[in-house]
């Protein structure tokens, strides 16, 4: 397996944020017009532009849906924080599946570059009853992982914060049953330890691992391309 390559999912409760879990950075959720999430000192998104993001906030403009901007840690954090523009307040639902795809596979594609190497993320899409649902959640997250995992050049782990353990088993059980119906062939490794499931993704092979002893983690290994 080659970990230079893959990236680990987990799901953890909120509470274990700045106790068991120090991440590099935390991905929150936002609207187009930036009043969900504080206030603080705006990095980029590559994808928008620093000059045109400045100038968007400056003069109260609409972000577009599907992008993100990176606020530096401040105070005591010591991670920074990832605002993940996915909401629109003023439609109905606020927020569509593709907009969290987007966003976080951008941000996890940047947080590599950046050499960050673990990341924590609120349940993206999610706001009352007026956002996704779990189910339309999951799909996005999942199909962010497996898109991210083919353009991997650094291991990274991804955890996912949930409020109640209820939460936390009806997402792994989710998580589980999308990639098992996706796989194109699963086996068993060679230790006979951990089974894996083979997914083709973009003319790559994509190797998924269950952690044993986790109730909902895997890694997703890119392994090469498909012939």
């Amino acid at each position: 397996m080659n970990h230079e390559r893959s990236l680990r999912f987990d799901l953890d409760l909120h509470e274990a944020l700045g106790r068991r879990l120090n991440p590099d950075a935390l991905i929150v959720q936002e609207d187009r017009n930036l009043v969900m999430a504080g206030a603080g000192m705006i990095d980029l998104d590559a994808a928008v532009g620093l000059d045109a993001a400045y100038l968007a906030i400056a003069q109260h403009r609409p972000l577009p849906l599907g992008r993100y901007l990176l606020l530096r840690n401040r105070g005591d954090e010591a991670y920074w924080t990832y605002q993940a523009v996915v909401h629109d307040l003023e439609a109905q639902p606020t927020c569509r599946a593709g907009y969290v795809r987007r966003s976080l596979t951008a941000i996890l594609a940047d947080a590599t570059k950046r050499g960050m190497s673990t990341l924590a993320v609120e349940p993206l899409g999610m706001f009352r009853t007026d956002g996704l649902t779990v189910e339309e959640m999951v799909e996005a997250f999942d199909a962010s992982i497996l898109e991210a995992a083919t353009g991997l050049t650094a291991p990274v782990r991804l955890v996912l914060l949930l409020e109640q353990l209820d939460d936390l088993e009806e997402v792994s059980h989710l998580l589980r049953e999308r990639l098992l119906r996706k796989s194109s062939r699963s086996f068993r490794t060679v230790d006979g330890e951990a089974a894996l499931v083979e997914i083709r993704q973009r003319g790559a092979r994509l190797h998924c691992r269950f952690v044993p002893g986790s109730l909902s983690g895997y890694v997703v290994t890119r392994v090469d391309h498909a012939v």
